[in-house]
């Protein structure tokens, strides 16, 4: 019902009020993955910020383009294989706790509100999981319904898929330096 007010208002005024955006549903998703490997031999890759073409196929370069790789703040060019780009902030940084942080600042961003999170952890028996998470809303909060593939379910498809395969890489690539 919202959603119908929200395009009324807009079809007749032009503008859509910030009210209705928040409206729209926070999505998550959620991906562990057991690696035989130490937590530290772990995060030393996954916990790179800059390095996310070692071990995540999707993307072809990351370059840092302000501020200092790994320290909050920090701000990296991502260049998709599909030679799309987006740029991404880093909002958390604990090497004691192996956990980051991070979120879109701007360019071609399939998703609003996007905060991601990995953590490396422990898992006795020399080996450690990887929790790589996420909480974000569709780019379309007003539109009911969304495009096609940019429903909540779609995404969260979506990005569960990149998120379960992107681990499986990380495992591979940490794994095979052994």
């Amino acid at each position: 019902m919202k959603n119908t007010i929200a395009a009324i208002l807009a079809a007749l005024t032009g503008f859509v009020p910030q009210a209705f955006a928040a409206d729209a549903n926070e999505l998550s998703v959620h991906q562990s993955i057991r690696i035989n490997a130490p937590a530290e031999a772990v995060w030393a890759v996954a916990g790179d910020f800059n390095g996310l073409p070692r071990w995540l196929s999707t993307i072809e370069r990351s370059q840092i383009v302000l501020g200092t790789n790994n320290q909050v703040g920090a701000i990296r060019l991502l260049t998709r294989r599909n030679g799309t780009k987006v740029t991404e902030k880093l909002i958390e940084y604990d090497p004691r706790t192996m956990r980051l942080a991070y979120t879109y600042v701007d360019g071609a961003v399939a998703l609003s509100d996007y905060f991601p999170v990995m953590i490396v952890r422990d898992g006795g028996d020399g080996t450690c999981i990887v929790d790589w998470s996420a909480r974000f809303k569709r780019l379309d909060y007003a539109t009911d319904p969304p495009p096609p593939g940019q429903d909540d379910k779609a995404l969260t498809d979506r990005y569960n898929e990149l998120y379960k395969t992107g681990l499986e890489s990380l495992k591979r690539v940490v794994e095979g330096a052994q």
